[in-house]
């Protein structure tokens, strides 16, 4: 007998039976976690996905649903009632809510069926998922009961109270009450809730401290407790530095080193390589904002863009987490004949830094610099760079693009970054990369009732992309917060 159960810190269970009614308006399936497949329908008042098995092997379904600020978590595991070990787990984020009391479940051919009313009747989604994994949180939690120190290890999905008094009876002469179990399993649902991953549009999620998303799951913010890490530009470039030799990759401290002649060789190198591929149109902007204060956040050579905009009439003040990037960007200016008198360089190793930045800008340009660190972390940079920029000035950012992202399968940023490393030279300590839309940008930025006016966002790469170009252009024009004048 298969059997759906719902779970949460205590089971309910429903006997399987047969197939629901077929459901109206078929949808195109979402792309579904790896172990289970999935498929979904809506009508007008409804939600309904397919879960296909192996039901040989997975003869019980447990599930779950909550509504958390408007999005709808559902927990799905399969089970083996003769073999506990051997499970198969789903994590859906539904776009918008459904109510969580009017769920039911039954049995296909192939798994299980679950049908969701929505919140309100009628509405259309224009889209189901938002964000589906296959990795069901475990946690170890040390408490103290009657004087005992006891490392209480659980899964989301089990019946956290039933694990909690194992691991307590394990303890010989200890005394404990239902209050204690009802306690330790409050800390075990704060601890899954606070690394479950709020996702609030496709792909968009995030996670409450101390998480950070890392596209697939909640991580520790740890390994980013030094800000120094947190704006990181590219300053690695591939040059062929002897003649028949292959490329090699030289990092900026590498870079420092050369000798004057080496040194020119290699920057005029690198310089005919980079105008052979160019990802933005900086030149339209450095004839844009001549006479303007430009703020670039990042001093990594790219396509020299700095240079340009000072070259052209631009005031620009460049800052940088990375003495190295500054000091390699002066060297660059002193064999490139830049207009020193518009060219200045900022250290700043902590956020405080960017806080004192002197006077206000124009242009605040990110180029491809604020997503190499989490989301999470960087938005009281946002704020501090926001400040500094005029009303009616202009925030440019460029960032590896969503498509591209979508388009290799949806990794961890670590991954994501490791594959545009091997195209494009970057040393592989750098292992963190965000996409950015136009959406998730908004996120950040509006959060103190911010105002903007879309100037362009498009896509920007080779087609077909002869390595991970594709990029997000973002031009926006600030029209200030709440009750500030245009």
């Amino acid at each position: 007998m298969r059997t759906v159960c719902v779970f949460g810190l205590a089971f309910l269970c429903v006997i399987l039976g047969g197939g629901l009614a077929g459901a109206q308006d078929a949808e195109a399936p979402q792309v579904p976690p790896k172990t289970v497949g999935i498929s979904f329908e809506q009508s007008a008042d409804n939600v309904f996905f397919d879960f296909q098995v192996d039901t040989e092997t997975y003869n019980r379904v447990y599930y779950n649903t909550t509504v958390r600020d408007g999005e709808t978590l559902v927990k799905v595991v399969f089970h083996n009632e003769a073999d506990p070990s051997t499970q198969k787990f789903v994590r859906l984020h539904l776009a918008q809510a459904v109510l969580p009391s009017d769920t039911s479940a039954s049995t296909t051919q192939d798994g299980a069926k679950l049908t969701f009313s929505k919140a309100n009747p009628g509405q259309r989604w224009s889209n189901v998922v938002n964000f589906a994994s296959d990795e069901a949180l475990s946690g170890t939690l040390p408490v103290n009961v009657a004087g005992n120190r006891v490392d209480i290890t659980a899964t989301e999905f089990q019946d956290v109270k039933d694990a909690i008094v194992r691991s307590l009876d394990r303890v010989e002469g200890i005394q404990y009450t239902p209050n204690d179990v009802d306690a330790i399993a409050s800390q075990f649902g704060e601890a899954f809730d606070k690394s479950t991953p709020y996702c609030l549009a496709p792909s968009l999620c995030v996670c409450k401290p101390p998480f950070v998303f890392d596209g697939t799951k909640c991580v520790s913010a740890d390994l980013w407790s030094d800000f120094q890490s947190l704006i990181v530009s590219q300053s690695a470039v591939q040059v062929q530095v002897e003649e028949d030799k292959p490329l090699r990759v030289l990092a900026e401290q590498e870079l420092l080193q050369l000798d004057e002649g080496s040194f020119n060789a290699v920057f005029d190198t690198y310089q005919k390589r980079a105008a052979r591929q160019q990802v933005w149109p900086y030149m339209l902007y450095s004839q844009t904002f001549k006479g303007s204060d430009v703020l670039v956040v990042g001093a990594g050579m790219t396509q020299f863009e700095p240079l340009v905009l000072a070259n052209t009439g631009c005031n620009v003040t460049v800052v940088d987490t990375n003495i190295n990037n500054l000091k390699l960007l002066n060297r660059i200016a002193d064999v490139s004949d830049v207009d020193r008198a518009n060219l200045h360089l900022v250290y700043a190793p902590t956020l405080d830094g960017l806080g004192e930045l002197s006077g206000n800008f124009d242009v605040v340009m990110a180029l491809d610099s604020l997503t190499r660190a989490p989301t999470e972390l960087l938005e009281g940079a946002y704020q501090v760079l926001l400040s500094k920029l005029r009303v009616g000035g202009r925030w440019i950012q460029l960032a590896p693009s969503k498509s591209r992202y979508l388009a290799e399968g949806s990794p961890s940023y670590a991954d994501f970054a490791r594959i545009y490393n091997r195209h494009l030279g970057v040393p592989e300590e750098k292992v963190w990369y965000e996409w950015l839309d136009l959406r998730k940008l908004m996120k950040i930025l509006g959060r103190t009732r911010t105002r903007f006016q879309i100037v362009f966002e498009g896509e920007l790469g080779s087609n077909p992309a002869q390595f991970p170009d594709n990029f997000q252009l973002i031009d926006l024009l600030y029209l200030g917060g709440s009750g500030e004048g245009r």
